[in-house]
């Protein structure tokens, strides 16, 4: 996460839906902190790499649709962009 050049505890991000931002928050606004969170699946498991923890989200969830883009930025940086099928 350094070359976020931020703090893994207050990382902001979006998510858009055709150019409309649906979500909006930031990690300092979790119920643990994303230390802990590693810490406790690292228990579990074995973390690589790459790997994803999803631990839920922020408000603005509906349903998406085939032919809709979505969008996610991570600090400015766009993580991802597709369309769904």
């Amino acid at each position: 996460m350094q070359e976020l050049g931020g703090d893994v505890q207050s990382l902001h991000f979006t998510l858009e839906v055709n150019g409309q931002t649906r979500q909006r928050g930031d990690t300092s606004g979790m119920l643990f902190s994303v230390d802990r969170i590693i810490a406790s699946v690292s228990q579990y498991m074995t973390l690589r790499m790459g790997d994803l923890l999803y631990t839920g989200t922020p408000a603005g969830v509906e349903p998406v649709r085939p032919g809709d883009n979505l969008r996610a930025v991570l600090e400015g940086r766009e993580l991802l962009n597709f369309d769904i099928r």
